[in-house]
């Protein structure tokens, strides 16, 4: 409930007496101090403080920003912290990022800081680091002033209409079968790391996540059922996901090497950390000629090879937990590639068929047509001289016609009473 305008006094520690006013602007209850009476101030001042603070709100000439006390961007940071280390998941990332802020803006007082800073500090940003990576800071610095408005440490956010960077394409880096045998055998190699090779085969027969394959406990296990279940560390959503034989082999190797209630865990007892994990990541992908490829890559990589094994994206969508399809559709462009394939695959075997087509057809080889037109050619006369050896007038031409024939083609006639044996079976006259 708003407190009523008005005038009070407080006396501090030695008897000195400090003026305060009280009024209300836009719903809020504003407290303002007017001075000492030890200074010289008295109370008809503080009665006209207050005529001519409620005089500028009446004609719009207030601006609260200007007549509250200044506060630095480092008390909200300050404040950030307590928040975001018991509130967001991520904070033990995130917190780097606002000591850059920190130490960035310093004891610049929040009604001082502008949208023209913001994105002078975007665009210097981009310049340097991935576009998308100054979009997730940008996102923290927006969410920082967007706590402060809410927290009453400022009226306006100069963060909102800095937008982010438009990034037109989405990274979907994934290995072929060659590349993955090869990064397999390098984690197998790696004899002081030896739970990199069973975590790397869950991450590419699962699709989990780095964060959710290291925190994933026994408990969440069930061999039995061929199932792990888990809340998923991005979305907090719960997630089941099938277990195929290479995931059970590395699971049974995980189960007779287990050291406590994490999947990964040091022979000490100690759950493995995500440091750890990149660097023999790093050793092993670099030993297997792998470049341009990160963990969380193989997790496109799962998903890659079911889109391009006739998976349909729903789902594929189910399986990598996305809350949208539109997540999804990144590998959409694989489906297709991989349609286009098939596709051209049917072209191949209807030319095999025309040619084995042809073939059959072929009864008489290209040569032996040459010969055969060479000393036949298909006119009337040719016409002429058949009809006339088969009216038993005209032997000679058709022992002739077979001697060149054979001359022409090199081809031994079947039966050198080729002719007769006809003009017998057509039953010519003697």
């Amino acid at each position: 409930m708003a407190k009523a305008n008005g005038i009070y006094e407080r006396k501090g520690r030695h008897g000195d007496v400090t003026y305060y006013i009280r009024y209300q602007f836009q719903l809020t209850d504003i407290k303002e101090q007017v001075g000492r009476k030890s200074r010289g101030f008295t109370r008809e001042m503080a009665k006209d403080a207050l005529k001519s603070r409620l005089g500028d709100i009446a004609r719009g000439h207030f601006n609260l920003e200007k007549v509250r006390k200044p506060v630095p961007f480092s008390k909200l940071a300050e404040r950030y912290r307590e928040f975001a280390s018991g509130y967001k998941r991520g904070w033990h990332e995130e917190k780097y990022i606002v000591e850059e802020f920190a130490e960035l803006f310093g004891d610049t007082p929040l009604a001082q800081i502008t949208t023209w800073q913001i994105e002078k500090w975007k665009s210097e940003q981009g310049k340097t680091l991935n576009l998308a990576t100054v979009n997730r800071r940008l996102t923290i610095i927006k969410h920082m002033f967007k706590k402060a408005v809410e927290w009453d440490l400022t009226k306006g956010n100069p963060a909102t209409a800095v937008k982010r960077f438009t990034i037109t394409s989405e990274r979907t880096r994934f290995l072929n079968r060659e590349e993955i045998q090869r990064l397999l055998q390098e984690c197998e190699k790696q004899v002081t790391s030896p739970w990199l090779l069973p975590l790397v085969t869950l991450a590419l027969n699962t699709g989990m996540r780095q964060g959710e394959l290291l925190n994933a406990g026994w408990e969440n296990v069930d061999l039995e059922r061929g199932v792990i279940t888990i809340v998923q560390s991005k979305t907090l959503r719960p997630k089941s996901i099938a277990i195929n034989q290479p995931a059970k082999d590395a699971l049974d190797w995980l189960q007779e090497n287990r050291y406590g209630e994490k999947l990964l865990m040091w022979p000490w007892g100690v759950k493995i950390g995500k440091v750890t994990v990149y660097d023999a990541f790093k050793k092993a992908s670099k030993a297997a000629g792998i470049t341009n490829f990160r963990f969380h890559d193989l997790r496109h990589t799962f998903a890659s090879h079911l889109v391009m094994a006739g998976v349909d994206l729903v789902t594929v969508k189910d399986l990598l937990g996305h809350k949208t399809l539109a997540m999804t559709n990144r590998y959409t462009h694989l489906a297709q590639e991989h349609k286009a394939q098939a596709v051209a695959k049917l072209t191949e075997r209807f030319e095999a068929q025309a040619v084995e087509a042809e073939a059959k057809a072929g009864v008489v080889s290209d040569e032996l047509k040459e010969a055969i037109n060479a000393v036949s050619p298909l006119n009337l006369e040719q016409n002429r001289n058949i009809f006339l050896v088969r009216r038993g007038r005209g032997l000679g031409i058709a022992n002739d016609f077979n001697k060149n024939l054979e001359a022409a083609s090199g081809f031994e006639p079947l039966h050198r009473g080729f002719a007769d044996l006809s003009l017998n079976h057509l039953g010519t006259p003697p």
